[in-house]
């Protein structure tokens, strides 16, 4: 990938994260369901949990071109074309498509 999401592009909160879902209608339809049911039982520690889990989905959508590449890259996947894609390990060890070590610097 080209670059990374911005934790900064979405605010931490239910009305930016919801406002950010926007771009994934399938995504803000399960941080719906997640909101309404934690809210149903009165239970902050419930929303703060939803808000935390969210979060990142909504940075995700809220940093410019970041789904767009995303969304790009696994469509190319599924059409078998993974030539010069590199996957990369819990560790940062770059991958290619065969699973073979390649040298490949941290872009972003």
């Amino acid at each position: 990938m080209a670059h990374e999401v911005d934790p900064r592009s979405c605010e931490r909160t239910p009305e930016a994260i919801r406002s950010a879902l926007q771009r994934r209608p399938d995504w803000l339809q399960v941080f719906e369901q997640d909101w309404l049911s934690a809210a149903a039982e009165f239970d902050q520690a419930a929303l703060i949990a939803v808000t935390d889990k969210w979060f990142p989905f909504a940075c995700a959508c809220a940093t410019p071109g970041y789904l767009d590449e995303v969304e790009q890259t696994v469509k190319r996947m599924a059409e078998g074309d993974t030539e010069d894609l590199v996957f990369r390990d819990a560790d940062g060890n770059a991958y290619d498509a065969e699973n073979r070590p390649v040298d490949a610097g941290r872009s972003g």
